[in-house]
């Protein structure tokens, strides 16, 4: 199922394609908004969990043996129309300036949506 409503925030950023999140994206997507919200008084929420784990041989390895056993980290599948993040305590300029300097840490192209009945901001 889909997440296509804000549950949380008065602002969110909803996905518009299909495609794979990793860890590290995740991480930055968080650390960004923790350091631009925090200013400002505002909370966010992330909805994506990663639960596609991701293995790796060790470099030198050779052929063949199984998959190899070290975790590398893991992936989520984003689907279109799934609310990525949901943030508050902003206004409508500044929710804009965020999901400019998220957009561009997401390997996939979003949008941002607002709490009154669920309306795409352009």
């Amino acid at each position: 199922t889909t997440n296509k409503s804000l549950l949380l925030g008065k602002f969110g950023v909803l996905s518009t394609e299909a495609g794979l999140l990793t860890n590290a994206q995740k991480e930055a997507v968080r650390l960004s908004m923790g350091r631009k919200l925090k200013p400002m008084g505002g909370r966010f929420w992330i909805h994506i969990n990663h639960f596609i784990p991701l293995t790796r041989k060790a470099k030198g390895a050779r052929m063949g043996k199984g998959k190899g056993a070290a975790l590398t980290g893991g992936k989520a599948p984003v689907r279109p129309g799934t609310v990525i993040i949901e943030f508050s305590g902003v206004d409508e300029l500044e929710a804009k300036a965020l999901h400019s300097s998220i957009t561009k840490k997401l390997p996939v192209k979003t949008r941002l949506i607002t709490n009154k009945f669920n309306e795409a901001i352009v």
